[in-house]
């Protein structure tokens, strides 16, 4: 693999811009310089990337979503400069493929799983798959999902997680309150607060975070107390005084998902038709389509604002989307830049607050010390916009170059 420097370009490290005309040296499938001025001495075969007028940044990471079982999911992430995902709930043996693909293909994004979420039977999210998914044999795969009831089963689930190759546990804490669902199966039903707690103790003696799926207001500070250390969700209801002090008390890092809320509520079509443009029709109609299972009465107006407050009070923000090939309103890749551009348009934050959501925040809060920053000796996981995305977030979208692990994206794949 020969090596490249990337030249007289705006260096945006995952944290700030440290440098408007700087340099990245990548050797052997690693940055080995970040630099404000031309290394003197470059390898024999380097090539020289010229960034005049570009941004350099880390490879983005989308911090909630669902694969499955489809190479594709991957194949179009990176597209999108989206170079590492972090699933939320799959099969163990689906992300194993899917894991040895990506440790051989630098073309596809890299991947993390929960495995198995702690599920119970006839709770979360078996009703939404058993919606969204045309897999004729999903409620056969449900059966087999864990059944959580007691303390030793949480020890055991945890256990099984952490031999299948997860990286972190994901808690299920749905009653399905904010949903439109048919009364007959609300509410839907959660482990107790006991097994809760002994699944988060369980991940944290085996050195694992514990992130929770949680929505309500009652749902998300259940799980606050049982001590997760971050949330998969934003909050849809407004947050009452005695969850902004839990927020306060516990400090988890807070997955907004932003995307997912609006199809649930069938709000902001207008912004993601922006973002659905260039896709296929079906992709199209797919992503423009929306699940519309909130609860009437119910907006993203909370969540927005709750984001605004927890990100007032110090709570850190990283970015996910929910995507999956099946769930209608979001699209691999693409949602993820409209989830960074809802951060900036709808909740305030930066541009550079949003990017650091989800590169070096992600990367710090999820466990991943090999990418998220432009460092010496971290991933050459890369990519390089047209402009300023710390100044117009709607930049991130105008991509030149993607690399992962140093292997330049064909430029044929970049065609969005």
């Amino acid at each position: 693999m020969p090596s490249f420097l990337i030249s007289d370009t705006r260096v945006f490290d995952g944290e700030r811009v440290i440098h408007d005309h700087g340099y990245v040296l990548v050797e052997n499938n690693s940055i080995t310089a970040v630099c404000t001025v031309k290394p003197a001495l470059l390898p024999m075969d380097c090539v020289i990337v010229q960034g005049s007028g570009c941004t350099v940044l880390p490879g983005l990471i989308d911090a909630h979503v669902h694969a499955y079982n489809d190479v594709s999911f991957l194949e179009k992430a990176i597209q999108y400069g989206v170079t590492t995902v972090l699933d939320m709930h799959d099969e163990p043996h689906w992300f194993q493929n899917l894991k040895e693909i990506a440790d051989k293909r630098n073309d596809i994004s890299d991947i993390r799983s929960a495995c198995y979420a702690a599920t119970i039977k006839n709770g979360w999210p078996s009703t939404i798959v058993q919606l969204s998914s045309p897999d004729p044999d999903a409620i056969d795969r449900i059966s087999k999902w864990p059944n959580i009831t007691d303390v030793a089963s949480a020890e055991e689930y945890v256990a099984k997680n952490v031999a299948a190759g997860a990286s972190y546990i994901k808690l299920m804490e749905e009653s399905g309150h904010t949903f439109n669902l048919p009364s007959s199966i609300l509410p839907i039903p959660t482990p107790s607060i006991e097994v809760q707690r002994a699944v988060v103790e369980a991940a944290h003696k085996h050195g694992m975070l514990a992130i929770a799926h949680a929505i309500s207001e009652r749902d998300t500070l259940r799980m606050l107390e049982v001590g997760v250390d971050g949330l998969a969700h934003g909050c849809i209801d407004a947050l009452s005084q005695e969850l902004i002090g839990a927020f306060g008390k516990y400090k988890p890092f807070v997955v907004p998902t932003l995307v997912v809320h609006a199809s649930t509520t069938g709000e902001e079509q207008d912004s993601r038709e922006r973002f659905a443009r260039g896709l296929t029709k079906s992709e199209q109609e797919h992503m423009c389509g929306c699940l519309n299972i909130s609860r009437q009465g119910l907006s993203m107006k909370n969540t927005v604002a709750n984001i605004q407050v927890l990100k007032a009070a110090g709570i850190e923000i990283v970015c996910g989307t929910d995507t999956s090939n099946h769930l209608k309103g979001l699209m691999v890749g693409a949602s993820l830049h409209h989830e960074l551009w809802l951060y900036v348009n709808r909740c305030g934050l930066t541009p550079s607050e949003a990017l650091q959501s989800a590169t070096s925040v992600t990367a710090r809060r999820l466990r991943l010390p090999d990418r998220g920053r432009l460092r010496e000796g971290l991933k050459a996981d890369l990519i390089l916009v047209k402009g300023d995305p710390t100044v117009s977030i709607d930049c991130l979208t105008e991509i030149v170059d993607i690399w992962r692990n140093g292997d330049r994206l064909k430029r044929s794949l970049l065609d969005l």
